[in-house]
């Protein structure tokens, strides 16, 4: 994905959700054939094949739905026989991700698998392996050392609000205002991505809070996520399979249309999270989640069933089991 391409979908999501919806829903069922398709497979594709002639991969692993069409496209044409895997990062199957000419396909949950066998992918090509994460999130952490490292009480319940990278978390100051506004016994950790002027926002909102922590970038997410008891965010795949690997009750506020609905139904149907759309339904959803510690130990152990903390690991190897039939191939 490209700077104008990453632009374009941050500031559409930012600003027009609604219109990245019909977007999404829109393209959700082009087939792999159709010309419209076709003619999205070629974008890039002679930049795409002078870069595996000059570097001769034995594999290719795409974890964005463009490129992987772009593979499949050469491949048809007889430009490339280097093996091409997708690892899907979203928990529903949308067109964009399918075709013809994938060997193999890394899927976050069993549901994905039989959508795409229902889309005519043979079921030896697809692996269920979950989101690949960094090992970071599969090690396990001291929540008092890393709570009291960080600044926070231990023995306090914590409310973790992310952002995303880009601060594309919708309405982030309606979350701040709410939980402001509430009597929680809680301590709120925002992290707010590379939004400057929103972590000068809210810490100026937030004037006077000792219970109140606002972070910019961070790299440091499995550490807070451990010693957090709730998550506030989007649904975006990667962030909540984090979340899952680090068994973190959600509530995820203001889902995007497309994939976000998708992620959130996944979420609410296993019992990991719970979805709010305003800021009152926010309220109301954060006191019921945080009255009883049992919700929450219900929560957890709902995240730790869907969770997938390995799953880098097991995409690594369902893709590295293409490796022999790139024997001799000169891409």
């Amino acid at each position: 994905m490209n700077a104008a391409t990453r632009s374009l979908y941050i500031n559409s999501v930012r600003h027009a959700p609604y219109l990245w919806g019909a977007f999404y829903y829109g393209t959700g069922n082009i087939r792999a054939d159709s010309p419209t398709q076709r003619a999205i497979n070629r974008m890039g594709s002679r930049r795409l094949m002078r870069y595996l002639r000059e570097h001769r991969p034995d594999v290719i692993v795409n974890v964005h739905p463009t490129p992987a069409g772009v593979v499949s496209e050469l491949k048809a044409r007889g430009e490339t026989t280097v093996p091409s895997s997708v690892v899907v990062t979203d928990y529903v199957v949308h067109s964009q991700w399918i075709h013809p000419w994938v060997d193999r396909y890394c899927v976050a949950a069993a549901p994905l698998r039989e959508g795409l066998i229902e889309r005519g992918i043979p079921g030896n090509r697809i692996t269920v392996t979950g989101i690949p994460l960094s090992a970071a999130f599969a090690r396990p952490l001291d929540r008092r050392e890393v709570a009291a490292r960080l600044g926070l009480d231990p023995a306090r319940t914590t409310v973790l609000v992310m952002a995303g990278a880009y601060a594309m978390l919708g309405g982030i100051t309606e979350v701040h205002r709410v939980l402001m506004a509430s009597d929680l016994p809680a301590q709120c950790v925002f992290i707010c991505g590379r939004d400057e002027g929103l972590v000068e926002t809210l810490r100026r909102k937030s004037a006077g809070r000792t219970n109140v922590h606002v972070r910019g970038y961070v790299d440091n997410v499995p550490e807070w996520m451990t010693v957090s008891d709730l998550l506030i965010t989007k649904a975006g795949g990667i962030t909540v399979s984090e979340a899952l690997a680090k068994e973190l009750p959600m509530v995820i506020y203001r889902p995007i249309p497309g994939q976000e609905d998708w992620n959130t139904k996944m979420l609410t149907a296993g019992g990991a999270a719970r979805e709010a759309r305003t800021p009152q339904a926010l309220a109301e959803t954060l006191a019921r989640v945080l009255a009883e510690a049992e919700t929450l130990a219900t929560m957890r152990a709902a995240a730790s069933r869907l969770a997938r903390p390995h799953a880098t690991a097991e995409a690594a190897s369902a893709v590295l089991d293409l490796l022999p039939r790139s024997a001799g191939a000169s891409g």
